[in-house]
């Protein structure tokens, strides 16, 4: 991680937000997506850095509530996207206290987490903001066009995890989704996530057990429920809890690193970043699906 940024105040660190990282208006301004990204910035308050090693591309680092700040995307609509994308993702729970949770337990929370934030940004998105379709992918065919050309309406979330789960999972639909040769490359990707539970086996022996898991506790919704309370949720986080929440970030940060002398207030914290620069918070290692 390097330039890690910091704000001292609630106010420029939300500016900041709604400004340089979901930069697209479509999103921003789209009454849902700004209570989507409102919620992670109240429960999580995360972080954003830039990229300092290779690993950190893929290293999910927002699971701790640390978001790389992706600077290889030339479609800024794209880049916002992946943004919400992470957000989406930082919705739902996340088992940090790994020595106390089953291999399961962590597969079960990873994975069904994973499919809620694919459908929600790969698919429902384009319904919720039609107007997306064509900033992006232009040149190609995505599902949520095999889903438009078959007549679907928007699917209810529940539903639509269900569907990912069989795509996925299972080839019993391949025949009524694929039947166009072009669409290959979109039942092949579907395809590639059954290495998930692989790589959840890998990043359980990975991450390391907190001393105190106790302390590092995030509000969160459920892939089934996140829609319903969004739709009417408003914001009640102060200056206050911004900071509790970052300093929790901080010191997450430090456990994981095991890094001594953490911050014990939120004006340390600016001072503790700068001893984030060049670490790696999760080298995570890309392992052979099984």
């Amino acid at each position: 991680m390097r330039a890690i940024r910091f704000f001292a105040d609630k106010r420029d660190y939300e500016e900041f937000v709604f400004g340089e990282i979901v930069g697209e208006a479509l999103l921003r301004e789209h009454p849902f997506y700004c209570r989507l990204i409102q919620f992670v910035l109240d429960a999580k308050a995360p972080l954003f850095y830039r990229q300092s090693d290779p690993s950190e591309h893929a290293n999910f680092s927002a699971y701790y509530n640390f978001i790389l700040m992706r600077e290889t995307y030339t479609n800024p609509t794209l880049r916002a996207m992946y943004f919400v994308h992470d957000f989406a993702h930082m919705l739902f729970y996340y088992p940090h206290d790994v020595a106390s949770v089953s291999r399961a337990e962590f597969e079960e929370a990873l994975i069904v987490s994973e499919y809620a934030a694919s459908n929600e940004t790969e698919i429902l998105i384009h319904y919720r903001v039609p107007a997306l379709r064509e900033r992006v992918f232009a040149d190609k065919r995505i599902f949520v066009d095999l889903l438009r050309e078959r007549g679907v309406a928007q699917p209810p979330v529940r539903a639509l995890l269900h569907l990912r789960k069989q795509m996925i999972e299972d080839d019993v639909l391949d025949p009524f989704f694929f039947v166009d040769a072009r669409d290959e490359p979109i039942r092949t990707t579907f395809k590639s996530y059954r290495g998930n539970r692989a790589w959840c086996k890998h990043r359980l022996s990975e991450v390391r057990a907190l001393p105190n898991p106790a302390e590092y506790f995030y509000r969160f919704l459920t892939p089934t429920n996140y829609e319903r309370v969004l739709a009417g949720y408003q914001s009640t986080a102060t200056q206050a809890s911004y900071e509790s929440t970052v300093l929790m970030n901080v010191r997450l940060a430090f456990v994981l690193l095991n890094l001594p002398g953490p911050p014990g207030a939120f004006a340390e914290c600016e001072a503790a970043l700068r001893r984030l620069e060049e670490k790696v918070l999760v080298r995570s290692i890309a392992p052979e699906a099984e």
